[in-house]
């Protein structure tokens, strides 16, 4: 699982923030790094992992009543009264990153879009509330931000198959498995093939649909506060298209981008946002 994933691409949203911006963004990353470890760092077995979440859940009520107690969620309090932060988005990121804890395959593809609105889609109703919007309904502002969101995860997923299978997991579904010819046992022991990439292919036409849907829903003049949020999404489909171009080869290496060539992808979402491009 990936909270709003490593820091090189997250804070790329930075450069386009005021200095109050950043702060509640900072703020917001720290938390959802936070509650990702609990899980995904190895520190604590399973039983007091999920003990640690709940535990979570109760300190996001306080937080709500406030009475938290927790530093991060001191941290938040300002931030979630300035931008009127939702708590069930915080509830639901802490769902998401709980199902990691009880399970590590996927049956359906609508199991796996829980998961996804989970650990990003809901990260990303967090986000929009911090960059702001005037023109687009709130609930197609929503819509944008769990389909950016679940764009971006879904990129990882294809991205971190081999990683992934490290951890024990496979997020692919096993019906696309089973659709495409792939077998469970040819993943788990990585056996590239033609079964495998058109797996991979059907993720990623989901993927894209994902990055279309968003580009659907904000009004023009929404477009440039939404700038780090598209700056993002210029990086994640140029991993999701390079992973495509290397034909999915997935198992044993994982694409990059240079600094240089994100911060290119920077400019184009800001000329794309002003109109420009």
């Amino acid at each position: 699982m990936s909270a709003p994933e490593s820091g090189s691409n997250f804070s790329l949203a930075f450069l386009f923030l005021s200095a109050p911006q950043r702060e509640a963004l900072r703020a917001v990353y720290a938390w959802c790094r936070h509650v990702d470890d609990v899980v995904d760092s190895g520190a604590l077995p399973p039983p007091e992992a999920a003990r640690a979440l709940e535990e979570w859940r109760s300190e996001i009520e306080r937080l709500y009543e406030g009475k938290e107690t927790h530093p991060l969620a001191r941290r938040l309090r300002p931030h979630v009264l300035a931008y009127r932060l939702p708590k069930a988005a915080f509830l639901d990121v802490l769902a998401g990153v709980r199902m990691d804890l009880e399970r590590t395959r996927y049956e359906t593809y609508a199991d796996l879009e829980r998961y996804l609105y989970g650990v990003a889609g809901a990260v990303g109703l967090l986000c929009v509330e911090i960059f702001g919007y005037k023109r687009t309904p709130p609930e197609r502002v929503r819509e944008y931000a769990v389909a950016m969101g679940n764009a971006f995860q879904l990129t990882n997923i294809l991205r971190d198959v081999g990683g992934d299978l490290e951890r024990g997991r496979i997020y692919l579904p096993l019906e696309d498995l089973r659709a495409a010819g792939c077998s469970e046992d040819a993943v788990v022991h990585r056996r590239y093939g033609p079964e495998f990439t058109r797996l991979m292919s059907r993720q990623y036409e989901r993927a894209k649909e994902y990055y279309r849907k968003a580009r659907t829903l904000l009004e023009p003049e929404d477009r440039v506060a939404m700038l780090p949020a598209e700056v993002m999404a210029e990086v994640y489909e140029e991993v999701l298209e390079r992973v495509r171009a290397e034909n999915y080869r997935v198992f044993f290496q994982r694409v990059g981008l240079s600094t240089g060539r994100k911060l290119v992808l920077a400019g184009r979402a800001w000329a794309r946002t002003h109109g420009i491009y």
